[in-house]
Protein backbone atom coordinates (compact mmCIF):
# COMPACT_ATOMS: atom_id res chain seq x y z
CA UNK A 1 0.00 0.00 0.00
CA UNK A 2 1.23 3.27 -1.33
CA UNK A 3 2.23 6.44 1.38
CA UNK A 4 -0.49 8.79 0.85
CA UNK A 5 1.26 11.83 1.28
CA UNK A 6 -0.25 14.11 4.09
CA UNK A 7 -1.87 17.24 3.46
CA UNK A 8 0.80 19.44 5.07
CA UNK A 9 3.13 17.96 2.63
CA UNK A 10 1.24 18.43 -0.17
CA UNK A 11 0.59 22.03 0.75
CA UNK A 12 4.41 22.09 0.67
CA UNK A 13 4.93 20.97 -2.59
CA UNK A 14 2.52 23.52 -3.85
CA UNK A 15 3.78 26.63 -2.36
CA UNK A 16 7.69 25.44 -3.14
CA UNK A 17 9.97 28.30 -5.17
CA UNK A 18 9.62 28.64 -8.59
CA UNK A 19 12.46 26.23 -10.31
CA UNK A 20 15.52 28.12 -12.04
CA UNK A 21 14.04 26.86 -15.68
CA UNK A 22 11.03 28.79 -15.23
CA UNK A 23 12.84 31.88 -14.67
CA UNK A 24 14.94 31.58 -17.62
CA UNK A 25 12.21 31.41 -19.69
CA UNK A 26 10.50 34.30 -18.24
CA UNK A 27 13.46 36.09 -19.08
CA UNK A 28 13.45 34.76 -22.91
CA UNK A 29 9.61 36.05 -23.13
CA UNK A 30 10.51 39.60 -21.91
CA UNK A 31 13.99 40.22 -23.07
CA UNK A 32 12.94 40.72 -26.82
CA UNK A 33 10.45 43.56 -25.37
CA UNK A 34 13.41 45.11 -23.42
CA UNK A 35 15.41 45.38 -26.26
CA UNK A 36 12.70 46.86 -28.37
CA UNK A 37 12.46 49.75 -25.93
CA UNK A 38 15.85 50.10 -25.76
CA UNK A 39 16.30 50.51 -28.92
CA UNK A 40 13.43 52.88 -29.27
CA UNK A 41 14.78 55.39 -26.90
CA UNK A 42 18.48 55.15 -28.66
CA UNK A 43 16.53 56.45 -31.72
CA UNK A 44 14.91 59.05 -29.87
CA UNK A 45 18.25 60.16 -29.06
CA UNK A 46 19.91 60.02 -32.54
CA UNK A 47 17.31 61.81 -33.76
CA UNK A 48 17.42 64.23 -31.11
CA UNK A 49 20.82 65.15 -31.65
CA UNK A 50 20.47 65.03 -35.54
CA UNK A 51 18.43 67.78 -35.33
CA UNK A 52 20.74 69.84 -33.12
CA UNK A 53 23.44 69.04 -35.74
CA UNK A 54 21.46 70.36 -39.02
CA UNK A 55 20.38 73.44 -36.76
CA UNK A 56 23.62 74.35 -35.74
CA UNK A 57 25.26 73.98 -39.71
CA UNK A 58 22.37 75.86 -41.31
CA UNK A 59 23.50 78.85 -38.50
CA UNK A 60 26.83 78.37 -39.18
CA UNK A 61 26.53 78.27 -43.16
CA UNK A 62 24.01 81.85 -42.27
CA UNK A 63 26.91 83.23 -40.77
CA UNK A 64 29.27 82.63 -43.65
CA UNK A 65 26.50 83.41 -46.05
CA UNK A 66 26.00 86.85 -44.15
CA UNK A 67 29.86 87.51 -44.93
CA UNK A 68 29.80 86.17 -48.46
CA UNK A 69 26.13 85.56 -49.85
CA UNK A 70 27.33 85.08 -53.45
CA UNK A 71 30.18 82.15 -52.56
CA UNK A 72 27.68 79.44 -53.02
CA UNK A 73 27.35 76.79 -55.12
CA UNK A 74 25.14 73.00 -53.94
CA UNK A 75 25.91 71.62 -57.02
CA UNK A 76 30.01 71.33 -56.53
CA UNK A 77 31.75 70.28 -53.54
CA UNK A 78 33.36 72.35 -50.48
CA UNK A 79 36.14 75.04 -51.97
CA UNK A 80 37.58 77.51 -49.09
CA UNK A 81 37.80 80.07 -51.95
CA UNK A 82 34.85 80.15 -53.85
CA UNK A 83 32.28 77.90 -52.37
CA UNK A 84 33.13 78.78 -48.38
CA UNK A 85 29.30 78.36 -47.48
CA UNK A 86 29.27 74.86 -48.70
CA UNK A 87 32.24 74.13 -46.41
CA UNK A 88 30.71 75.92 -43.05
CA UNK A 89 27.95 73.58 -43.07
CA UNK A 90 29.33 70.03 -43.87
CA UNK A 91 32.33 71.12 -41.36
CA UNK A 92 29.72 71.78 -38.68
CA UNK A 93 27.82 68.29 -39.46
CA UNK A 94 31.01 66.23 -39.40
CA UNK A 95 31.91 63.49 -36.24
CA UNK A 96 28.13 63.32 -36.33
CA UNK A 97 25.62 60.45 -36.98
CA UNK A 98 24.64 62.36 -40.17
CA UNK A 99 26.64 63.52 -42.99
CA UNK A 100 25.52 66.13 -44.83
CA UNK A 101 25.84 66.60 -48.82
CA UNK A 102 26.16 69.78 -50.84
CA UNK A 103 22.55 68.81 -52.60
CA UNK A 104 20.78 68.93 -48.86
CA UNK A 105 21.99 72.66 -48.94
CA UNK A 106 19.98 75.56 -49.83
CA UNK A 107 20.57 79.73 -49.76
CA UNK A 108 17.79 82.18 -50.88
CA UNK A 109 18.34 86.13 -50.89
CA UNK A 110 15.47 88.79 -49.51
CA UNK A 111 16.73 89.90 -53.24
CA UNK A 112 17.04 87.36 -55.85
CA UNK A 113 19.59 87.00 -57.25
CA UNK A 114 21.62 87.56 -54.21
CA UNK A 115 23.43 90.84 -55.27
CA UNK A 116 26.85 90.90 -55.32
CA UNK A 117 26.96 94.78 -53.84
CA UNK A 118 23.80 94.44 -50.66
CA UNK A 119 22.86 97.77 -49.05
CA UNK A 120 21.54 97.79 -45.34
CA UNK A 121 18.51 95.34 -44.67
CA UNK A 122 19.23 92.70 -47.28
CA UNK A 123 19.17 89.30 -45.39
CA UNK A 124 20.38 85.78 -46.92
CA UNK A 125 18.90 82.84 -45.01
CA UNK A 126 20.21 79.43 -45.27
CA UNK A 127 17.98 75.60 -45.45
CA UNK A 128 19.53 72.56 -44.31
CA UNK A 129 17.47 69.15 -45.42
CA UNK A 130 18.79 65.74 -43.27
CA UNK A 131 17.55 62.53 -44.18
CA UNK A 132 17.38 60.29 -41.08
CA UNK A 133 16.65 56.57 -41.27
CA UNK A 134 15.34 54.72 -37.42
CA UNK A 135 16.74 52.02 -36.12
CA UNK A 136 13.00 49.97 -34.63
CA UNK A 137 9.91 49.71 -36.34
CA UNK A 138 7.92 50.82 -33.59
CA UNK A 139 8.77 55.10 -33.45
CA UNK A 140 7.63 54.30 -37.48
CA UNK A 141 3.83 54.12 -36.01
CA UNK A 142 4.28 57.93 -35.05
CA UNK A 143 6.70 59.62 -37.65
CA UNK A 144 4.91 57.42 -40.48
CA UNK A 145 7.64 55.27 -42.01
CA UNK A 146 11.13 54.42 -41.06
CA UNK A 147 12.83 57.00 -42.87
CA UNK A 148 12.38 60.74 -41.12
CA UNK A 149 13.17 64.30 -43.05
CA UNK A 150 14.61 66.40 -40.74
CA UNK A 151 14.73 70.69 -41.73
CA UNK A 152 16.97 73.55 -40.54
CA UNK A 153 17.49 77.21 -41.77
CA UNK A 154 18.60 80.34 -40.44
CA UNK A 155 18.67 83.88 -41.07
CA UNK A 156 21.28 86.58 -40.88
CA UNK A 157 21.61 89.90 -42.07
CA UNK A 158 23.87 90.83 -44.98
CA UNK A 159 27.07 93.03 -44.02
CA UNK A 160 27.48 96.12 -45.96
CA UNK A 161 30.70 98.12 -46.01
CA UNK A 162 29.80 101.61 -44.59
CA UNK A 163 29.87 104.38 -47.45
CA UNK A 164 33.39 106.68 -47.11
CA UNK A 165 33.02 110.15 -45.29
CA UNK A 166 32.91 113.19 -47.49
CA UNK A 167 36.46 114.75 -47.67
CA UNK A 168 36.21 118.06 -45.61
CA UNK A 169 38.46 121.03 -46.51
CA UNK A 170 41.37 121.75 -44.44
CA UNK A 171 41.69 125.41 -44.00
CA UNK A 172 45.20 126.69 -44.27
CA UNK A 173 46.44 128.76 -41.40
CA UNK A 174 46.79 132.35 -42.31
CA UNK A 175 49.58 134.73 -42.06
CA UNK A 176 51.09 135.92 -38.65
CA UNK A 177 51.88 139.77 -38.98
CA UNK A 178 55.15 140.77 -38.33
CA UNK A 179 55.52 143.09 -35.21
CA UNK A 180 56.17 146.50 -36.24
CA UNK A 181 58.95 148.20 -34.39
CA UNK A 182 57.04 151.64 -34.23
CA UNK A 183 55.11 151.47 -31.09
CA UNK A 184 52.42 154.24 -32.42
CA UNK A 185 51.53 151.96 -35.21
CA UNK A 186 48.35 150.34 -34.58
CA UNK A 187 48.45 146.45 -35.68
CA UNK A 188 46.94 145.58 -38.83
CA UNK A 189 44.71 143.40 -38.79
CA UNK A 190 45.91 140.03 -40.46
CA UNK A 191 44.14 138.16 -43.78
CA UNK A 192 41.09 135.99 -43.16
CA UNK A 193 40.59 132.71 -45.09
CA UNK A 194 37.54 132.96 -46.44
CA UNK A 195 35.63 129.52 -46.24
CA UNK A 196 35.03 127.70 -49.58
CA UNK A 197 31.56 127.80 -51.26
CA UNK A 198 30.01 124.52 -51.28
CA UNK A 199 29.37 122.86 -55.07
CA UNK A 200 25.69 124.09 -56.01
CA UNK A 201 24.67 120.72 -57.80
CA UNK A 202 21.80 121.32 -60.14
CA UNK A 203 18.45 119.06 -59.58
CA UNK A 204 17.59 116.42 -61.39
CA UNK A 205 14.53 115.92 -63.15
CA UNK A 206 13.17 113.62 -60.87
CA UNK A 207 9.08 113.94 -60.52
CA UNK A 208 7.58 111.61 -62.33
CA UNK A 209 10.47 110.36 -64.47
CA UNK A 210 11.36 107.01 -62.53
CA UNK A 211 10.65 104.04 -65.00
CA UNK A 212 9.72 100.25 -64.03
CA UNK A 213 9.60 98.10 -66.82
CA UNK A 214 7.45 95.93 -66.63
CA UNK A 215 4.68 98.19 -65.35
CA UNK A 216 2.52 95.29 -64.58
CA UNK A 217 3.23 92.20 -62.96
CA UNK A 218 4.37 89.42 -65.41
CA UNK A 219 4.81 85.84 -63.73
CA UNK A 220 8.99 84.72 -63.83
CA UNK A 221 10.26 81.34 -64.11
CA UNK A 222 10.70 81.14 -60.20
CA UNK A 223 10.25 79.05 -57.23
CA UNK A 224 8.05 79.98 -55.22
CA UNK A 225 6.73 82.05 -58.38
CA UNK A 226 7.83 85.67 -58.05
CA UNK A 227 7.46 88.71 -60.59
CA UNK A 228 10.96 90.34 -61.87
CA UNK A 229 11.14 94.63 -62.08
CA UNK A 230 13.30 96.99 -63.38
CA UNK A 231 14.04 100.05 -61.77
CA UNK A 232 15.66 103.07 -63.62
CA UNK A 233 16.37 106.29 -62.13
CA UNK A 234 15.98 109.37 -63.99
CA UNK A 235 19.53 110.65 -65.94
CA UNK A 236 21.17 113.18 -64.09
CA UNK A 237 23.44 115.00 -66.02
CA UNK A 238 27.15 115.36 -64.57
CA UNK A 239 28.74 117.91 -62.68
CA UNK A 240 32.11 119.07 -61.66
CA UNK A 241 32.02 118.13 -57.87
CA UNK A 242 28.77 116.45 -57.22
CA UNK A 243 28.12 113.13 -56.77
CA UNK A 244 24.81 111.58 -56.46
CA UNK A 245 23.94 108.62 -54.58
CA UNK A 246 20.77 106.54 -55.13
CA UNK A 247 18.77 104.82 -52.35
CA UNK A 248 15.42 102.85 -53.03
CA UNK A 249 13.07 101.41 -51.36
CA UNK A 250 10.93 98.61 -52.92
CA UNK A 251 8.09 98.66 -50.51
CA UNK A 252 8.34 94.86 -48.67
CA UNK A 253 11.45 95.77 -46.74
CA UNK A 254 13.99 95.43 -48.87
CA UNK A 255 16.51 98.28 -50.41
CA UNK A 256 19.15 98.57 -52.80
CA UNK A 257 21.54 101.74 -53.88
CA UNK A 258 22.52 102.11 -57.54
CA UNK A 259 20.52 104.02 -60.18
CA UNK A 260 19.46 100.56 -62.01
CA UNK A 261 18.07 98.08 -59.88
CA UNK A 262 15.96 94.57 -60.50
CA UNK A 263 14.15 93.36 -57.67
CA UNK A 264 11.91 89.98 -57.54
CA UNK A 265 8.34 89.80 -56.19
CA UNK A 266 6.91 86.87 -54.23
CA UNK A 267 3.76 86.34 -56.12
CA UNK A 268 0.76 86.02 -53.01
CA UNK A 269 -1.71 83.80 -55.22
CA UNK A 270 -5.43 82.88 -54.97
CA UNK A 271 -6.30 85.38 -57.02
CA UNK A 272 -5.10 87.94 -55.58
CA UNK A 273 -3.41 91.20 -57.18
CA UNK A 274 -0.92 92.89 -54.81
CA UNK A 275 0.25 96.75 -55.06
CA UNK A 276 3.73 98.20 -53.65
CA UNK A 277 4.50 101.58 -53.51
CA UNK A 278 8.40 102.47 -54.22
CA UNK A 279 10.51 105.05 -53.01
CA UNK A 280 13.68 106.61 -55.01
CA UNK A 281 15.69 109.28 -52.88
CA UNK A 282 18.78 110.95 -54.91
CA UNK A 283 21.59 112.85 -52.34
CA UNK A 284 24.66 114.63 -53.31
CA UNK A 285 27.41 114.20 -51.28
CA UNK A 286 28.03 117.81 -49.48
CA UNK A 287 24.81 119.28 -50.20
CA UNK A 288 21.50 118.79 -47.63
CA UNK A 289 19.17 118.76 -50.69
CA UNK A 290 17.48 115.60 -51.18
CA UNK A 291 14.99 114.58 -54.54
CA UNK A 292 12.58 111.78 -53.99
CA UNK A 293 10.05 110.32 -56.42
CA UNK A 294 7.38 107.81 -55.57
CA UNK A 295 5.43 105.09 -58.14
CA UNK A 296 2.76 102.20 -57.83
CA UNK A 297 3.83 98.31 -59.23
CA UNK A 298 0.94 95.59 -59.16
CA UNK A 299 2.15 92.06 -59.03
CA UNK A 300 0.60 89.67 -60.38
CA UNK A 301 -1.75 86.96 -58.45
Amino acid sequence: MRNVPSRRRLKQRLTAPRSRGQALVELALILPVLMVLFASALDLGRVFYSQITIDNAAKEGALEAGRNPTQFDNTKPCDPKTNRVICLVINEAKGSFYTISPADVSLTCSVMPCPADPVVGNTVTVSVVGHFSLITPILAIFTGGQDLTLHASATAQVGVAPYPAPASAVPSDPPSASPSTDPSASPSASPSSAPSASPTCDPPSVTGNTKVSPSSGVSGNTSPPATLFTFTAPTVKDQLGCTFLYSWSFGDGANASTATETHYYRNKGGGRFKDYTVTLVIATIGVPTTWTDTLNVTVNP
